[in-house]
């Protein structure tokens, strides 16, 4: 087994890389767009290679894409920046680069892919096989292809079940109870789950629904997909007509959340909860909570509770960036000030892109972080002076932060996190933040 995971970064000095991401290396190299080995194919080749962008006139981002590339055409090219200017992700992945990060707002997301590199770069073999949701496999159903399960801490593919062998109900419990939520087929064998799942969703009389496995990975792309367009940082390109393909955008991405009809709400939380955080995930997420609990509460309009919850945090970017990964409670009483006010922000970047909005989503995405005592921002509402919307967000996002996978910390199951909130929330009405009335209702309704 391979025990040196190795980076090359072009267009960056040692000291400016993030700590967090040298320290997934064994080893680094650093050269510069004008050395020669740019031009040339790396010898030997690294596990992956990082591009800073560049503000040198005699070449392109679009440029460093082809030529990395053309030297290595299988090769994990991340490109990085820290300007929305340069942040046209879609342009960029066409040109060549696998992946595009806008820092240090999706550091995260850099250091969940470039994990995901190493664990590859030690056990190649996981290439050859695609992740599913665990929730799209019925216990007791007999498979016509094998199954295994990773186990992180050991770098290891193990046996789940075998093709023709009916999945264990007694190995899915266990799986379950550890919060396990995603199983491993061999690459070959995709269509043979997709019909799978077809053939299951029948025999529940739910056609033509989605399994959570594809509906997790068109998603993930759509939302990269909106907030690379939305941070294209071009006032020229905010038209009518820009800001209507971006709401198409949107509203693609919550139909992919809550637009099955044949929903399991219970089987879509399960399949999002106990994920590493990232600020692509948590934006999916809370949007999909939102909608799956206005469900739950009969609210008129769950797709606009979803709505508020794909955007509600876009304001971050324009705070300063040493907030970006810092939690709330470690901020300095004038940084959490200056902390606050990211929900307006998130309204001016909205009203910059001339994205038309209802007015209850607009409201939700204000309200999203006021508090039922009367402690939250930015306005200091009290009680019921919160909106419904606002008050249905803020638990969706507490919801998230709480089943987010956290080193050290026990994984906690929708129902368990769910009662947290209840518990933390009841009692002395002068430390309530969230609406207790809204969460029992929530937690009876699963």
């Amino acid at each position: 087994m391979k025990n040196n995971f190795h980076i090359t970064f072009f267009g960056v000095k040692r000291e400016v890389v993030p700590p967090e991401l040298m320290a997934l290396a064994s080893s680094t190299s650093f050269l510069s767009y004008q050395d020669d080995q740019f031009m040339e194919q790396l010898d030997p080749a690294p596990d992956v290679i990082v591009c800073f962008a560049t503000k040198e006139e005699e070449i392109a981002n679009a440029e460093i894409a082809q030529t990395l590339r053309m030297n290595a055409p299988q090769g994990i090219i991340f490109f990085v920046t820290y300007e929305k200017s340069d942040f046209n992700k879609k342009i960029l992945i066409k040109n060549g680069f696998s992946q595009v990060y806008l820092l240090p707002w999706e550091l995260k997301d850099l250091i969940e892919s470039m994990k995901n590199e190493c664990v590859y770069s030690f056990l190649p073999e996981l290439r050859n096989y695609t992740p599913v949701k665990i929730v799209d496999i019925i216990p007791g159903t007999v498979l016509d292809f094998s199954v295994k399960a990773f186990l992180p801490l050991n770098n290891l593919l193990i046996p789940f079940s075998f093709a023709g062998s009916p999945i264990s109900p007694e190995k899915m419990a266990k799986l379950e109870e550890h919060s396990f939520n995603t199983l491993f087929i061999a690459n070959e064998d995709v269509e043979k789950f997709r019909a799978y799942t077809v053939e299951i969703f029948k025999g529940l009389l739910k056609p033509g629904s989605m399994s959570e496995t594809d509906r997790h990975e068109k998603l993930k792309k759509c939302v990269r997909d909106l907030i690379s367009d939305i941070f294209i940082d071009d006032l020229k390109e905010n038209t009518f007509s820009k800001s209507q393909n971006l709401l198409k955008e949107v509203k693609e991405v919550i139909h992919l959340l809550i637009g099955d009809k044949n929903l399991d709400y219970l089987k879509k939380i399960k399949s999002m909860v106990n994920q590493e955080g990232s600020f692509y995930q948590h934006l999916s997420n809370v949007s999909a909570y939102a909608g799956i609990f206005a469900l739950m509460l009969g609210y008129d309009k769950p797709e606009d509770m979803a709505l508020a919850g794909i955007l509600h945090d876009l304001g971050k970017v324009n705070l300063p960036e040493e907030f970006a990964n810092l939690e709330e409670s470690t901020l300095s009483p004038h940084a959490f000030k200056a902390f606050q006010s990211h929900p307006v922000f998130t309204l001016d970047v909205i009203r910059l892109k001339r994205i038309p909005l209802p007015d209850k989503v607009i409201t939700a995405i204000l309200q999203h972080h006021e508090a039922m005592n009367g402690s939250g921002y930015p306005e200091g509402l009290e009680g019921h002076r919160i909106s419904i919307e606002g008050r249905i967000l803020a638990i969706a996002n507490s919801f998230d932060k709480l089943t987010t996978l956290k080193s050290g910390e026990k994984r906690q199951t929708p129902r368990e996190a769910l009662e947290t909130l209840y518990a933390d929330n009841q009692g002395d009405p002068q430390k309530m933040i969230l609406d207790v009335q809204l969460i029992k209702k929530i937690i009876d309704s699963i």
